[in-house]
Parts: C-alpha cells; sequence; structure tokens
C-alpha cells in the first residue's frame, strides 16, 4: 500500500489510521519506513490515528478533532505536554494505566490446551508445490475461574487461530482441548455443554452483527439453544443484558448501522454474556475502537468479569491494554509459546528476546504536572537479542 501510495512521489499523502491491526513491531517498521520515503521526495503527510504514542513519536503537529471541529491543534510536544481543552485532556486520561495485581486463582483450570498443533494448506503459484504453514505448534496453556489470561504477540503469530480452535471455530490436527478437565470434541459428553459456556467477542462488532437483524434480535439469539429460558423471558433477558453493558434497553429496537463503533461493541458483548457463560474469549475487542471508547470497553469488561466471574482470554498486539486488564500474559511468536508468566513480570523484567523486542518498539507517554503526557522510550534491546 505504501509502494502504490508513492509511486507517483505526491506532494501530499493521507495516511488513514495505516497502523490499526498491526502489532508494535511491525508498526514501528511501517511507519519508519512511511517517514522515511516522505522525507526523502519531500511529501507532507496527513496521519489520522486515534494510537495517542505513534502520534507523539511521528507526528510534527497536531489537530484534536470533535464532532466535526477542530478544538485545538498546536505543535506535537507542546499541545501533549499542556494541553488546553477539555476533551484533549479526556483523551489524554483515557490512555490505559497498569491496575493493582490481582492474586492469582489456585483453582482448578477451567480451560486446557496440551501440545494443541494447527497446520493450513499453502500452494506457492498456480502450479507451485503444496506446502504446510504450522500455525500453531505444540501450544499448552491453562486458564483458570474468573482470570484474565491475555495472549500477545506479532501479527500472524497464531493468536487468532488458537483462539478459534478453543472457540470450536477451527480444526486442529493434533492435541486438545479440554473444559473442567474433558475433552470437548465434537460429539463428547460435555461438547454443548462448552458450547453453551464458551462465548467470543470478535474484533470488528460491524461484520459480526448480522445487519438486517436489530439489536434485541441480535442478543436474543443465544439464549435460543436454553431449554430452561422460555420465550416469553426473552426480552426481559436482552433489557437486562443491555443494561449490563451501559446500554438503554430502547437500543433494542435499532439496528447495528445506526449505532456507532463502541456501542456495536457493547452490543457484541451483550450478546456474549446473555448466557452468562463461564469463559469468555475476546479477540482483539478494542483495537478498532478510539482511545475514549476503548477506555470505557475495557472498564466495561473489567466490571462485568468482576460482577460475572467469567474466565477470559484476551488476545490482542496492544501492551498497553495488557497492563490495564490482564492478570498473565502468554507472548506468542511463530506458532509457539516464548514466554508465560504474570503481568507484572512480562511488562517488567521479560526474559525472552522477542518479548524484550515487543516491548521496545512501544513509546511509552509518561503523564506531566499540566495534565498532559511527554514520550519516553525503553532501552533498546542489544543486537543479539533482536534477532
Amino acid at each position: 500500500m505504501i509502494a502504490s501510495a508513492m509511486l507517483m512521489r505526491p506532494a501530499l499523502l493521507v495516511a488513514d489510521e495505516p497502523t490499526t491491526a498491526l502489532d508494535a513491531v511491525t508498526q514501528r517498521d511501517v511507519m519508519d519506513l512511511l517517514v522515511g520515503l516522505t522525507r526523502e521526495h519531500g511529501t507532507a503527510v496527513i496521519l489520522i490515528s486515534h494510537d495517542l504514542p505513534m502520534v507523539a513519536r511521528y507526528s510534527d503537529r497536531i489537530l484534536v478533532m470533535q464532532t466535526g471541529e477542530i478544538v485545538e491543534a498546536g505543535k506535537t510536544a507542546e499541545l501533549l505536554v499542556a494541553p488546553k481543552h477539555d476533551y484533549t485532556k479526556k483523551l489524554l486520561a483515557s490512555l490505559p494505566v497498569r491496575a493493582p495485581a490481582r492474586a492469582t486463582p489456585e483453582n482448578a483450570p477451567i480451560v486446557s490446551v496440551e501440545h494443541l498443533k494447527v497446520d493450513f494448506p499453502v500452494r506457492a503459484g498456480l502450479f507451485g508445490r503444496r506446502g504446510v504453514k504450522h500455525a500453531v505448534r505444540d501450544v499448552n496453556l491453562e486458564i483458570r475461574p474468573g482470570e484474565v489470561l491475555a495472549v500477545v504477540g506479532g501479527s500472524g503469530s497464531g493468536k487468532t487461530t488458537l483462539a478459534r480452535v478453543i472457540a470450536g471455530l477451527t480444526r486442529h490436527q493434533g492435541g486438545r482441548v479440554l473444559f473442567n478437565g474433558h475433552g470437548i470434541e465434537a460429539g463428547a459428553p460435555d461438547y454443548a455443554d462448552y458450547r453453551r459456556n464458551c462465548q467470543m467477542v470478535f474484533q470488528d462488532p460491524f461484520s459480526s452483527l448480522d445487519p438486517r437483524m436489530k439489536v434485541g434480535a441480535l442478543v436474543a439469539e443465544g439464549l435460543r439453544a436454553l431449554p430452561d429460558v422460555p420465550a416469553s423471558h426473552y426480552a426481559r433477558r436482552v433489557e437486562e443484558a443491555l443494561t449490563n453493558v451501559a446500554l438503554d434497553p430502547s437500543f433494542a429496537r435499532r439496528f447495528p448501522h445506526e449505532l456507532s463503533g463502541g456501542q456495536r461493541q457493547r452490543v457484541a458483548i451483550a450478546r456474549a454474556l446473555i448466557r452468562r457463560p463461564s469463559f469468555v474469549i475476546a479477540d482483539e475487542a478494542v483495537s478498532a475502537l478510539d482511545v475514549t471508547v476503548r477506555a470505557q470497553v475495557l472498564r466495561l469488561l473489567a466490571d462485568l468479569q468482576s460482577k460475572f466471574g467469567f474466565a477470559c482470554l484476551f488476545i490482542t498486539h496492544d501492551l498497553a491494554v495488557v497492563e490495564q486488564i490482564a492478570d498473565r500474559v502468554i507472548v506468542m511468536h511463530e506458532g509457539r509459546i516464548v514466554e508465560e508468566g504474570t503481568r507484572d513480570a512480562i511488562l517488567d523484567t521479560p526474559r525472552h528476546a522477542y518479548t524484550r523486542r515487543l516491548l521496545n518498539a512501544i513509546p511509552i507517554l509518561e503523564t506531566t504536572p499540566a495534565g498532559g503526557v511527554e514520550l519516553r522510550w525503553r532501552n533498546e534491546p542489544a543486537a543479539a537479542d533482536a534477532t
């Protein structure tokens, strides 16, 4: 995309959220390349983003917009260190902060993965030889009741494939997934119980919600598989589910296209929790949201998890989000788990070179007395670590 945009050596390049779906290392590589090319050709860049650390790192000036109007503008360093407008201060105050560490549950795991292996067939060229992509290789993990386990890693590291296998959406070629100590293969005695107790919140709520169905029908859909809930109770349960995610019950009469991104994600969370599951998978559930909405959704997930006590597998490439919500962290690289530990241990004293590389790619925004932030970087990894 950068090559196609720069082919004509334009005077102006508009980069609209160019790194939203990328991990920290790839994001830094892409932005360094973009900045290098535009400086080489003298191209001006309008960078549209809700990623404040990236904006702080790469922009010269900032325009802050709210409801279609520019509410504040200025040089990046000056505006971020001492913001003047209330909305700018609200944006900066919404940046994730590390939550106090919680005690790790000692209960038996609710979900276990043993020696999981997932391969995908690939073909090189139209008449090329068939090969195999090892998406997940010999992965083992445990998730305990009431725990939030974050899985982080680069793009293509196998995070989403792992989540889809656990949710029963993708087949695996080796290993097994256990629910309360029992296998959950199709046809197993506990398979139906697991399907009722495992729910998933996807990355893009607009594509995961049927645009032809109203919100009430979308949220109530999960109740059809619960024989002990009569249809006459659906409306009450939907109203309760919407209230739990801080939406007015009147939203049940709206279509997904009538909602904002944050509201659609709340509907997706309500749909996942209406069955009151014991295990929830959140796959990049906040990566497409702006800073303030992301903060609201993360607080909502934390409150609901505390209220209902479900275990949560949180897939993300945003380590700032991990600081706010995770109890334990697993780092994946090329289909394998390369490091595992408590959140504080992984973020403060990482042992594996790849984990250190991820952390060093992320700029840190520290608060200032004036209600703003200033940019700071971790130490760059040694040359041997970066290999």
